[in-house]
């Protein structure tokens, strides 16, 4: 059919030089195996980066510390006034504090009388000391069987020289550095001339062997001649 506004011509209009029909897009390939994937990495890469510099600033920061303690000035010392040190005890020293006169049952020691002589009994049942006056007389003996301070105390007016003994009442107390407990009594007697006087104790030092000390001093004898018996009885001790 012609004429204006016909239809199109047979087989329809072909396209413009240069356009063709729309290509088509190639298809996607399998997808790759074993492979660790580009976020993946970045995102190791990121972990990494924060660790170590993490570690950096912390060892950084630990170390600048450490450098302001070093140069801080160290604090002075408080000053404190110190105690005043307690005086040493003084113990009582005898002049013959080496000297010393020991037994073994009891187990104790004292020291003679300064300055008297020392002698044995031929029975080995008595120690008895002399002045060089000879105006006093000082011994002792151990026992441990009972009642047998009532036997030995008999026997010391021989050891010591004396007679007419007349005792006082026994009373208790307490003798020597130690303190033992003892029962003594003292009187008078006839020691070179009547008016003389005699003292006695019996030691108990703690164990079943006990100690009886003696002395006696002529009426005339000087007041020293008692006190150096009767500091002789009290330096009386255990033994170390």
């Amino acid at each position: 059919m012609g004429g204006f506004g016909g239809g199109p011509p047979p087989g329809g209009y072909e396209p413009p030089p240069g356009y063709g029909p729309p290509g088509m897009a190639p298809m996607p390939g399998p997808p790759k195996r074993g492979g660790i994937s580009g976020a993946a990495i970045a995102l190791i890469a990121v972990v990494a980066f924060v660790v170590l510099f993490g570690g950096c600033v912390a060892c950084w920061a630990l170390t600048r510390h450490r450098s302001r303690e070093a140069d801080e000035p160290a604090p002075q010392p408080v000053a404190t006034t110190p105690a005043k040190p307690s005086r040493p005890h003084k113990e009582r020293k005898e002049k013959n504090d080496d000297h010393w006169i020991r037994a073994e049952r009891p187990y104790v020691q004292f020291h003679p009388p300064a300055g008297w002589s020392t002698e044995i009994t031929p029975d080995k049942e008595w120690g008895v000391f002399k002045p060089p006056a000879r105006d006093a007389v000082y011994a002792f003996t151990t026992f441990s069987r009972p009642g047998e301070s009532t036997q030995r105390l008999s026997r010391a007016a021989s050891v010591l020289g004396v007679t007419d003994i007349e005792w006082r009442q026994p009373r208790a107390g307490y003798i020597g550095r130690d303190r033992f407990s003892a029962h003594m009594a003292d009187g008078s007697c006839n020691f070179h001339g009547p008016g003389g006087y005699i003292w006695y104790a019996t030691v108990n030092a703690g164990t079943a062997d006990q100690m009886l000390l003696i002395f006696a001093v002529a009426a005339g004898a000087p007041k020293a001649r008692r006190e150096e018996a009767e500091a002789a009885i009290e330096s009386l001790q255990r033994r170390p």
